[in-house]
């Protein structure tokens, strides 16, 4: 029985075939590879593009898949985004990297879907038979982990390890919990104050999201932020925090000005075709007027994607929301794209601020970026200031705007809103 949109054997077939394979390869003494390989971001394409366009995407990638395998390969479908191959003799997991790499490289070309370009990435996990299991569900299990363990990190593509088993087991148990954490409002923003280094005038406040789960107690941002990224689920927690921070912008004191708030957006997110009307609707919602809002992206974030991302952004800043650029320096940005970047400010990344009077290079690095962002009317906002030292040398280099430990940790609403009163009367 086939798959009646792919026409491949599907999941009910593919478990008998397999044990077929997998009992001739122990009788020949063969080694054997399964690859489980996963669209990205498969069920946003069909909700903002139509299960119509889902299904020329499978259509196209079974396509892909079966003209670069070997003809003694086996591909089946297993899921809704997912297949599964069999590389049947092979002699050792270099093959099954090689194949890995083969078909990931064949995703560099665009897939024309409904006559629109759309730019389609994938995750692999491989198992090996029978080094890591003897039988079908194992088997296929391993290979499950190692997509997981792919997904949960940097790399494309993931070989099982018994090593990284209880670290997978633990980023599955927190992205379970993640589901439940906004049902149960267990997020909370805290708000790290940014100042004018020229005026000592607070000019607005970074936006940090917490986790505390009811079972875990807090779990860092880089670890749920990351494992939300990989799964899907950092479009709901990047809704809620942009919401909540509008909504408790409205209570902040307003002695000097209107305070604008920084929501940090994942490159994911910026992405999505209906972003700007959903940040339109939510200032509205809230009353908030767009001046009052900075939405901050990575440096290396916005450079996977420079076309789209830059458009997005055009029409965000036309809107009067500011854009900042963040954790600048250590992404791969060229002069040219420099100068035309749709930014407000950048933000010199930590990494260069917290040593620049211990290192000369690092120095060299946050000057160079104010005089550069200045020459190009952008602010500059520099974060992870630790000392009064540093403090001052950023000012008299002429830097915009400072963030950091030495002026205020981040903190929840009530305490930031008490810090500002107690900051405006000492001031």
């Amino acid at each position: 029985m086939n798959d009646h949109l792919v026409h491949f054997s599907n999941r009910n077939v593919l478990f008998e075939d397999l044990k077929h394979f997998l009992d001739k390869h122990n009788e020949a003494g063969e080694k054997l590879a399964v690859m489980l390989v996963n669209i990205d971001r498969f069920r946003r394409l069909n909700t903002v593009f139509g299960y119509q366009v889902g299904d020329e995407l499978l259509e196209a990638f079974a396509h892909r898949l079966d003209h670069i395998s070997r003809d003694k390969d086996y591909i089946a479908r297993m899921g809704n985004s997912e297949f599964l191959l069999v590389l049947p003799q092979i002699m050792n997991a270099g093959h099954a990297t090689l194949a890995a790499h083969k078909i990931l490289n064949s995703l560099s070309e665009p897939f024309i879907l409904n006559g629109t370009e759309h730019k389609i990435t994938a995750h692999i996990g491989i198992s090996i038979f029978p080094e890591h299991a003897g039988g079908v569900s194992e088997l296929i299990q391993k290979a499950e982990i190692a997509l997981m363990s792919a997904r949960n990190s940097a790399s494309t593509f993931s070989i099982y390890s018994d090593e990284n088993t209880q670290l997978d087991v633990n980023a599955w148990d927190i992205e379970g919990d993640l589901d439940i954490a906004l049902e149960n409002d267990e997020f909370e923003l805290f708000y790290q104050p940014q100042i004018s280094l020229q005026t000592g005038i607070v000019f607005g406040a970074e936006a940090l999201i917490r986790w505390k789960s009811k079972d875990r107690g807090y779990i860092r941002p880089d670890i749920f932020i990351n494992i939300a990224e990989k799964s899907g689920q950092i479009e709901a927690i990047t809704w809620w925090t942009l919401n909540r921070a509008l909504r408790e912008v409205v209570a902040w004191p307003k002695a000097w000005k209107p305070l604008k708030v920084a929501v940090n957006i994942s490159a994911v997110i910026l992405k999505d075709i209906s972003f700007v009307d959903s940040v339109k609707s939510a200032l509205s919602i809230w009353g908030v007027p767009s001046e009052q809002l900075t939405l901050e992206i990575t440096e290396s974030a916005l450079m996977e994607d420079t076309t789209n991302s830059f458009i997005t952004l055009e029409e965000l800043k036309a809107l009067g929301v500011g854009i900042s650029i963040d954790d600048f320096g250590t992404g791969y940005s060229s002069m040219a794209y420099f100068k035309n970047i749709p930014a407000n400010e950048l933000k010199i990344d930590q990494s260069f601020v917290f040593y620049m009077l211990k290192n000369a290079m690092d120095q060299h690095v946050v000057n160079t970026v104010i005089e550069l962002a200045h020459g190009f009317s952008l602010k500059v906002v520099a974060e992870g200031i630790e000392d009064k030292e540093t403090y001052e040398a950023l000012k008299e280099l002429g830097c915009d705007i400072a963030q950091g430990f030495y002026l205020a940790k981040p903190m929840p609403q009530a305490d930031f809103i008490q810090w500002l009163q107690d900051y405006e009367i000492q001031h």
